[in-house]
């Protein structure tokens, strides 16, 4: 219901005409996305999950809130796991891994996240999405071995945040080219995010836009809510079923 509504009444338009939107609603519209692909995607891979459960079949968990990632390499690790695990086995680790060097552990990235991106269609705006993806998990590793931080070494506290606000910002950026067959229309939307980017017409955008704007954040909520509360849930539905 929100991923449909979202797209249908606010997403489909930004991204169709970008320059006849203010950056503001650009920006929204591509946040919007995100929150639609993985509601989409995850509820999807959830219901079948669900479905195999009652028929007495047992699937991991294909998403693990990837949009609380407070890295890229971290982003991968949560988000569509039955993917990133098969690329991991193999592609990355038939081409070498992490075995042959620093520098082809890095091309070996970008080249398993270039083939990731052409997995989802021979186009060039999958395959700039991939490359992307590849090129930043190669820039974490490159930080992480001059940071001298070791791997599952997470961060805490203000970083955290901080690393959570980068890694979804950069995701988001790269949803503009996925989503976007036309290569011209996600460098249009850029140039309206940042070249015209108004803050004082928000109140403006929030009268008009109220229920797409209500749902967001409703979405990104229950998304990006304390794991806790999730857990409890859980624990009161074990003990009542019982």
């Amino acid at each position: 219901m929100i991923s449909d509504y979202i797209s249908i009444n606010f997403v489909e338009r930004i991204f169709d005409n970008p320059t006849l939107y203010s950056g503001v609603e650009n920006l929204m519209g591509v946040y919007g996305y995100a929150l639609q692909i993985y509601c989409d995607f995850s509820g999807y891979s959830d219901m079948a999950i669900g479905i195999a459960l009652l028929l007495g079949f047992h699937f991991n968990l294909n998403f693990n809130s990837p949009y609380k990632s407070a890295s890229i390499t971290e982003f991968w690790r949560r988000w569509h796991i039955s993917l990133s695990s098969w690329l991991r086995d193999y592609l990355y680790i038939s081409l070498g891994g992490n075995r042959k060097g620093k520098f082809r552990q890095y091309l070996n990235l970008i080249i398993t996240m270039f083939l990731g991106g052409l997995w989802h269609g021979a186009s060039w705006n999958f395959m700039l999405w991939g490359t992307f993806h590849g090129i930043a998990l190669a820039v974490h590793k490159m930080w992480m071995t001059f940071t001298g931080r070791k791997k599952g070494e997470g961060s805490h506290g203000w970083r955290r945040v901080f690393g959570v606000i980068i890694t979804f910002n950069f995701v988001c950026f790269c949803w503009i080219f996925f989503r976007n067959a036309d290569f011209d229309n996600s460098i249009d939307m850029l140039k309206q995010i940042f070249m015209a980017f108004n803050p004082q017409l928000f109140p403006q955008l929030l009268e008009g836009y109220w229920r797409v704007f209500a749902l967001m954040l409703l979405g990104f909520y229950s998304i990006l809510r304390p794991t806790v509360g999730k857990m409890h849930f859980v624990v009161e539905l074990s003990v009542y079923r019982s």
